[in-house]
């Protein structure tokens, strides 16, 4: 079974010369690229898009789909996990439901 493994991979055309041109390589080097650019597109357009509409969260008190505020202004958050930062002025603040002023967590 080796002996045809090897005769198998012997018979595999590969570019093994180094007169002519690497195009191989180049193409693998341009697919490289294209999939880190969008990566780094699909990034950063969830970072800054998606990022900056507001999540809706369920509340286990009055049971819809509710958007969060900030405890101590009553304004949206900037949301980060369990917590959330008050849009008005700047401190951290606990997230509470905008119907029933409850806590969502």
């Amino acid at each position: 079974m080796g002996e045809r493994l090897i005769g198998f991979l012997g018979n595999i055309p590969l570019q093994t010369e180094t007169e002519g041109n690497d195009m191989v390589c180049s193409y693998l080097i341009i697919l490289a690229v294209i999939l880190i650019a969008l990566y780094l597109g699909l990034f950063i357009y969830n970072k800054v898009v998606i990022g900056k509409k507001q999540k809706q969260h369920p509340c286990k008190y009055c049971g819809h789909m509710v958007n969060a505020i900030s405890q101590c202004c009553n304004v949206p958050v900037e949301e980060k996990f369990m917590s959330g930062k008050c849009s008005k002025c700047g401190k951290e603040t606990k997230t509470i439901c905008a119907s029933c002023k409850r806590d969502l967590y």
